[in-house]
């Protein structure tokens, strides 16, 4: 009879790295275009929202995009069933 075999390592996932002051400082290294660019993608899809916040922190973002956006951004996460972006009616 063979040895059960053994459970895996459990490893838990890593923590997000917590936003400091010095990665704030991009915002002040984009030109005009890029920060158009931003907003654009960001209008587009919140995703890139949430991806600001969690690499630069929600402060960052609402200074790059607007304090309208995040929160509309936010707002819209939380209905969960809601998807303006997408519907399922197919073409007839």
């Amino acid at each position: 009879m063979l040895p059960a075999p053994r459970p895996a390592a459990v490893v838990p996932a890593p923590e997000p790295e917590p936003a400091d002051d010095d990665q704030e400082l991009v915002l002040k290294d984009l030109t005009p275009d890029q920060v158009r660019d931003w907003r654009v993608r960001a209008l587009k899809d919140h995703q890139v929202v949430f991806d600001h916040i969690d690499r630069y922190g929600e402060p960052s973002a609402r200074r790059l995009f607007s304090n309208q956006l995040v929160d509309q951004a936010q707002h819209l996460s939380r209905l969960g069933h809601l998807d303006l972006g997408y519907t399922t009616w197919g073409q007839a």
